[in-house]
């Protein structure tokens, strides 16, 4: 697989590689005919062990089905998705269940994602249960996670819901970890939480790729977010890639007029944030 996309200068080959990657919807019938809608088309890109790649656009311009098709959430109807030297793309759920340890996905509203009547532990232990992995197993690496995000072991046996926002995707990236993944999905992973507590969210997940080199694709609409923890930014609109490069060369000078207009927004936006700000104080 050629490289020839931002930071492929760096030594090795991708963990992931995404060719053509495409994927549509059957939107209800029209005339008796069945309508599908195109949520992805042709989307190129690759990242590194270490890197992260961040994904931005409007509402609606693919960013999450490209999110739930790298992580095999769903099957794209063409392309190629390599992961760590094997395409995944088309892999059924059998072969595709050694393989999930190494991709874990982190959504945007973690108490939705965890089952509410479990427990800390239940929820960290439960993909390495389904890997096989023995009780004892199990407990060592929740306990090793669980200070690994900044929670105290002791909170293993706490119910998910005595958790706060932050807390709770504390543990979502605990659980994330327990498999020791080689990249983690990132599907708006922070916009839920306030200022302060998304500050810390993002200094810990930059603190874990640090130590364990792990590869994120951040899905975002957050510029500020974007260039804080990206090495690259790719610019999605109406399911494809528009702009992508060097996170702070695309920032610093955007090329296409999508990218320019969500730079404008993110600026107005900080505007109105500095002003509402200046008023109250």
């Amino acid at each position: 697989m050629a490289s020839n996309f931002p930071g492929s200068e760096r030594q090795g080959h991708p963990l992931l590689h995404v060719q053509k990657l495409s994927k549509h919807y059957v939107r209800g019938r029209e005339w008796g005919k069945s309508m599908a809608v195109t949520a992805v088309c042709d989307v190129d890109f690759e990242i590194r062990a270490g890197q992260t790649l961040a994904l931005v656009g409007a509402s609606g311009a693919g960013k999450s089905t490209v999110a739930r098709c790298v992580a095999r959430l769903e099957r794209p109807d063409s392309g190629e998705i390599w992961l760590d030297g094997t395409d995944i793309a088309r892999l059924n759920s059998r072969d595709l269940l050694p393989i999930r340890s190494n991709i874990q996905m982190i959504f945007q509203d973690a108490e939705t994602s965890m089952n509410p009547r479990f427990s800390a532990a239940e929820v960290i232990e439960e993909p390495l249960q389904i890997q096989g992995a023995s009780r004892s197993e199990r407990r060592d690496i929740a306990t090793a996670v669980m200070r690994e995000v900044g929670l105290p072991a002791e909170w293993l046996k706490r119910p998910v819901l005595e958790f706060s926002g932050g807390q709770q995707q504390r543990l979502a990236i605990a659980r994330a970890l327990s498999t020791r993944p080689k990249m983690l999905v990132l599907d708006e992973a922070l916009s839920s939480l306030d200022l302060s507590t998304q500050a810390q969210i993002a200094n810990l997940l930059l603190d874990l790729q640090s130590a364990h080199s792990m590869a994120y694709l951040l899905i975002s609409h957050d510029l500020t977010l974007v260039a804080r923890m990206a090495d690259v930014l790719s610019v999605m609109s109406d399911g494809r890639i528009v702009e992508m490069g060097a996170t702070q060369q695309v920032i610093a000078d955007p090329k296409h007029a999508q990218t320019q207009r969500l730079l404008a927004s993110a600026r107005a936006a900080e505007s109105k944030f500095d002003l509402a700000s200046g008023a109250s104080a």
